[in-house]
């Protein structure tokens, strides 16, 4: 068992900043970025809502794959197999040309 969920998309900042208090990562691909949006801008925004919600992110940029990942720094970090496992997964469904679907609800 690898520990990590089919991957999903969230837009909202704010929701983005309750999946890291709920201790989930976020592996988010460049080319999602808003039309008028960069990478330091999503970031501001980023950490801006989770400064609203007593999020302490941890955000590393990872170039090579054009991928951004946060976790919440005041919780025990994903393992390095779930970061490998989160960015095989989103590398498959990049290769594949998938759309990764929205957040499943309960």
């Amino acid at each position: 068992m690898n520990d990590v969920a089919k991957p999903y998309m969230v837009h909202e900042p704010r929701e983005m900043a309750g999946q890291l208090i709920n201790g989930n990562w976020i592996v988010a691909r460049w080319e999602h970025l808003a039309e008028h949006e960069d990478l330091e801008r999503w970031t501001a925004v980023l950490r801006e809502s989770c400064e609203e919600l007593g999020v302490d992110p941890y955000i590393i940029n990872v170039s090579r794959k054009s991928l951004t990942i946060v976790f919440n720094g005041a919780l025990p970090a994903p393992t390095f197999d779930q970061l490998e496992y989160s960015i095989a997964a989103i590398e498959y469904h990049r290769f594949m040309e998938q759309e990764i679907g929205s957040r499943p609800r309960n």
